[in-house]
């Protein structure tokens, strides 16, 4: 009824007044009834919202996130774009010859005036004296240091003081150094980027709070907040970005007509016929004009004008796929481009968005707090193939293996220790080394024919395991787990070892080596408790034979024993009467579980331990043995303690033979040596 009522209120053409109006005609018992039907229906709607929300709870909040990361990029990508568009109309018109072309062109004015190279060393003569890492930076003809001065970077969201800067403001471009702290020599400032004045904008910041005399430089796609000393120290900083902003746009545009005219005469001279006189001194100026025209010609294609928009777009756009075409494209295109002054101005403002393209494909694999670590290894392929064909592999390895990383790590917190030791253990083997085998499987994908990528990723393997290890040794050895507890884990983690062999990872006998010495321990502590075992059990050994008073009683036990895997039928002395004491029949229990336990532990390094291990207590009891049948109190238990020793070095050694037997391994020869004391013992009662 409950789910008919809901239907009727979920209807898009109900309606309440004529239902109501229904439901009061059929009397006050409806309506209660009506009443108690909403409120079951009210408690069922919240029980399963309820449910609803505790088992997508982490996914709300993992969603709430992502939701709120991408709101804040969402409005400062909306900020750029508004404070872009008013600066269109100047980038459509940027540059692609530089002041050489011009300079050759005007070849009255050459003779007159000193080359770009030798006025752009004079002039940017500070900048190499003072600051690291900038030697690029001058090697740009006709650039001109414009304006300088100390800044405080401030951080935009939180207005806090991030670090001490010094910008340079150059004719073309606006260059930031960064403090060298603990200097020695000449240089006072370290590189940290150069942003062309085409591509960022100057923004005013009021005076509120903590920020006083701030403007913000919107370098796209990112936007850095800085503060001056005083008030003329900003106005004089926002006065000369706007006047060298505004005479690049002018010397753009002159650098443009000139080089449309300088094309138009050498068409004209092409067209023309010269005069034989005139023959070599035209032949000589062809070849002179004939590299800066081919390089003008090379650059002057629609689509390379568009270019720097075009990447600007896509890498706002995350179109990374696209950005990287691009690149390939034109990369490919420039390599017939004959070398020039034109090229190299070009190349240094596609390598300036490649940079832009790397940093944006790299932060898709950075681990940040923000950022989901639900995704598997086939996410990050995206972002590892597009660094890949940009020629990043080295950084793409590392950072997709770091990710990786933070990934196992995160999915390893995520489990529960809760009841029995050996479950958690699976439970972990099964996160870790599927998590391993996946990324194995991936990292074949993304980086083929890479091969220095893949001694990376086993050096990587290698330190996920000793991470693993180290979780492992703290829930399996230091937790004082049984030693069964400790061979089935240790045992499981091997199995999961062994699968990865069929990918071509083989780690097993690195986790058998970093194991080692935790198992040898362990090993040697049950060793010791096994006999101090049989020294206490010593002082109550009567060497009685065990008597069940009926012969059902007897036939029972019979039964019990044969299940552990101990044949005593032939020890049976009547009815009723057994000649193994309980003392062995508890020994026989414990020395085979000791053993099957070890054969668990067992590796080839071990082989010689665990043997020494079994015989070691082995011995302890034929000690005892032999100290009994020496003892003249016990000379009428002789028989049975002759018994009682067949039944240990025949019965009891045969079964852990065959324990080395399923694992096609022989018996040691410290074990047949002490088989070999059945007849010594036998020829001491003789004696």
């Amino acid at each position: 009824m409950g789910d008919g009522l809901a239907r009727i209120l979920a209807k898009p053409s109900f309606e309440p007044e004529s239902f109501i109006a229904k439901l009061s005609g059929e009397g006050e018992d409806a309506l209660l009834d009506m009443r108690t039907k909403v409120h079951m229906l009210n408690d069922d709607t919240a029980q399963a919202l309820k449910k609803n929300v505790y088992k997508n709870y982490s996914q709300f909040i993992e969603t709430a996130r992502e939701i709120s990361i991408l709101e804040g990029e969402m409005i400062q990508l909306s900020h750029l774009l508004s404070d872009q568009k008013s600066l269109m109309s100047s980038m459509m018109e940027m540059p692609l010859v530089s002041d050489r072309a011009i300079v050759e062109g005007l070849k009255g004015e050459e003779e007159e005036k000193e080359s770009p190279e030798e006025e752009t060393r004079r002039n940017l003569a500070f900048l190499l004296e003072k600051v690291e890492g900038c030697s690029s930076v001058a090697d740009v003809p006709g650039r001109q240091l414009v304006h300088d001065g100390d800044l405080v970077e401030l951080d935009a969201e939180s207005h806090a003081q991030l670090q001490r800067v010094h910008a340079f403001l150059l004719n073309d471009s606006l260059m930031i150094a960064t403090w060298i702290p603990n200097r020695r020599g000449p240089m006072r400032y370290r590189f940290q980027g150069l942003y062309e004045l085409d591509s960022l904008a100057v923004v005013n910041v009021r005076d509120t709070g903590p920020v006083k005399n701030g403007f913000k430089i919107l370098m796209f796609p990112e936007s850095h907040m800085y503060q001056t000393d005083t008030a003329k120290a900003k106005r004089q900083w926002l006065d000369a970005l706007e006047d060298t902003k505004k005479k690049k746009a002018v010397k753009d545009k002159q650098k443009k007509e000139a080089a449309m005219r300088l094309a138009e005469q050498q068409l004209q001279v092409a067209l023309a016929s010269p005069g034989e006189g005139d023959l070599s001194k035209s032949f000589t100026e062809d070849l002179e004009e004939e590299p800066v025209a081919m390089d003008r010609d090379f650059l002057s294609a629609d689509w390379l004008q568009e270019l720097p928009e075009d990447l600007d777009m896509y890498i706002a756009q995350r179109n990374f796929e696209g950005a990287v075409d691009l690149v390939e494209k034109v990369n490919e295109y420039l390599t017939g481009c004959p070398k020039g002054p034109a090229l190299k101005e070009f190349r240094a403002r596609i390598d300036h968005r490649v940079k832009q393209l790397t940093d944006g494909l790299m932060n898709e694999l950075q681990v940040s707090p923000e950022r989901s670590l639900r995704g598997g290894p086939r996410a990050a392929r995206r972002a590892v193939t597009q660094l890949i064909r940009l020629g990043k592999s080295a950084q793409a390895c590392k950072l997709f293996l770091r990710n990786r990383s933070a990934i196992i790590k995160y999915n390893i917190r995520q489990l529960k220790f809760e009841g029995a030791t050996t479950l958690y253990i699976r439970c972990l083997c099964g996160v870790f080394f599927s998590s391993l085998s996946d990324t194995s499987k991936e990292f074949i994908k993304a980086f083929p024919g890479h091969y220095g990528c893949f001694s990376a990723f086993v050096i990587w393997a290698k330190q996920e395991l000793q991470a693993f290890v180290s979780i492992f040794r703290r829930q399996v050895f230091e937790s004082k787990a049984s030693l069964t507890t400790i061979a089935d884990s240790v045992q499981l983690s091997k199995n999961h070892c062994a699968e990865l062999n069929a990918i071509g990872l083989d780690i097993e006998f690195c986790l058998a080596s970093m194991l080692d010495i935790s198992i040898q321990q362990v090993i040697e502590e049950n060793r010791d408790q096994l006999v101090d075992g049989i020294f206490y059990r010593a002082n109550d050994d009567l060497w009685r034979p065990q008597n069940h008073l009926t012969q059902v009683d007897c036939e029972k036990y019979i039964k019990e024993i044969a299940a552990a895997g101990f044949d005593i039928k032939p020890f049976v002395l009547e009815k009723c009467f057994i000649a193994i004491t309980i003392n062995s029949i508890q020994f026989a229990k414990s020395i085979v579980m000791f053993a099957e336990d070890l054969l668990k532990l067992f590796t080839t390094e071990l082989e010689e331990f665990i043997a020494e291990a079994i015989a070691a207590v082995y011995r302890v009891q034929v000690k005892y043995i032999e100290d009994s049948l020496k003892n003249e109190q016990l000379v009428k238990e002789q028989a049975i303690i002759l018994k009682n020793a067949q039944f240990l070095l025949e019965t009891v050694m045969g079964k852990i033979e065959a324990l080395y037997s399923a694992r096609d391994l022989d018996l040691p020869q410290q074990l047949q040596q002490i088989n070999a004391h059945n007849r010594k013992l036998r020829a001491m009662v003789r004696k």
